[in-house]
């Protein structure tokens, strides 16, 4: 875990990009929101072409001063929900589409996942015993090729994790952990881990005085960093006045 660790460098938080265009934001508050977590270390990005701030986002990264310096997390499905199966084709594909889009040469995690219609493990442990050598042919070429640096699985369920985690190209999970969801919580001591959701979706945060709910974002925080196999946390930072709480985080 640690070689990877220093291999990656992910920052301790990641800037979750989903919900930039929800909350309205211009292009030039993602720009200055981009260099500002920048500037206090957080140089990790999760996005995805799915997130209806996709667009905003890579227009921003585009002027950003400090774009070629960001490491990237990136969400990519195959096979997706619409898929009959997995297609080397495809997910080759999709990589580069994100590489042009992001303007680098490389991801350095590539968020994967297995997706069936409806989301069951029946389908998509199916996909993945039976077409495991194109799978395992497919991830190892990205690599290889320098296109992606890691692959995390996003699994879905803990079922999925432990087949997935006995690929050798699958270097880690990608899954929520928090004092609510400890379903991956021993996956997260056992594996490189990046956690999603830390705060619960703001349930765990919710406080109408301000310190009060600065010392919950922490003790979240905390709770999550605990975790041995934890490399980062992503969390949805929307503005300035958020980004102040995890100027101090480090800190605290």
């Amino acid at each position: 875990m640690e070689k990877l660790k220093r291999e990656l460098e992910l920052s301790a938080i990641s800037l979750g990009t989903m919900r930039f265009h929800d909350k309205s934001l211009s292009t030039n508050q993602v720009v200055e929101l981009i260099e500002q977590c920048f500037d206090i270390g957080i140089t990790t990005h999760h996005s995805s072409f799915e997130y209806s701030s996709y667009e905003l986002y890579t227009k921003a990264l585009r002027t950003s001063q400090c774009k070629a310096e960001i490491q990237h997390i990136v969400k990519l499905a195959s096979p997706h929900f619409e898929d009959d199966g997995f297609s080397t084709q495809t997910l080759v594909q999709r990589v580069e589409d994100q590489l042009r889009a992001l303007n680098v040469e490389r991801i350095d995690v590539l968020q994967w996942l297995v997706r069936s219609k409806p989301i069951n493990d029946v389908d998509r442990l199916a996909t993945l015993e039976n077409q495991k050598e194109e799978i395992i042919a497919c991830l190892s070429r990205l690599k290889e090729e320098g296109k992606v640096k890691s692959i995390f699985s996003f699994p879905y369920s803990p079922v999925f994790a432990k087949s997935v985690t006995m690929l050798e190209e699958v270097d880690g999970i990608m899954s929520y952990l928090n004092k609510e969801e400890l379903e991956y919580s021993s996956y997260a001591n056992k594996f490189p881990f990046i956690a999603i959701r830390p705060f619960f979706a703001g349930k765990l945060i919710l406080d109408k005085n301000k310190k009060n709910r600065e010392k919950k974002i922490y003790r979240c925080l905390d709770f999550v960093r605990e975790h041995e196999g934890v490399l980062s946390q992503i969390v949805s930072i929307n503005s300035l006045e958020q980004l102040d709480v995890f100027r101090t985080y480090n800190n605290h």
